[in-house]
């Protein structure tokens, strides 16, 4: 089994009342494909990190790419692993608000609309889902 962590970023289409429905399907999938990671939301924008077996974790994200939810899906990083990091969660989520995101100016800059930030930058991403996660 190859295992990776893929991380990208998107943007919500419609409105938060479809964020407990996300959540709720991410660790049913999850748990069913031994999927760990992290869920990250604020301002309409999703930070995702997703741990597995590669094909399992590129079934998902295909899923994701497809899903109405989802706009701008953009696939930051990928890189293969040894281990999960994130073992504990089968979908770790955090809503974070806008005077929480304020709390980090470093950070605030990659919840842009094109995140051009996270495109020039992608490793941040591992590090914001860890801080901001509170992993």
């Amino acid at each position: 089994m190859s295992l990776i962590q893929l991380v990208y970023v998107s943007r919500l289409r419609g409105d938060e009342s479809v964020l407990k429905s996300i959540h709720s399907h991410a660790v049913r999938n999850n748990t069913a494909h031994t999927i760990t990671g992290m869920l990250l939301y604020t301002n309409k924008r999703f930070l995702q990190v997703l741990e597995g077996d590669s094909k399992v974790v590129h079934a998902t994200f295909a899923q994701i790419k497809v899903d109405s939810r989802h706009e701008h899906v953009t696939l930051l990083l990928e890189q293969k692993i040894e281990a999960h990091y994130f073992q504990h969660w089968n979908m770790g989520f955090r809503h974070l608000l806008d005077e929480e995101l304020a709390s980090f100016p470093a950070y605030a800059a990659y919840f842009e609309d094109d995140f051009s930030h996270f495109k020039a930058q992608p490793q941040i991403a591992l590090e914001i889902l860890k801080i901001l996660g509170g992993y």
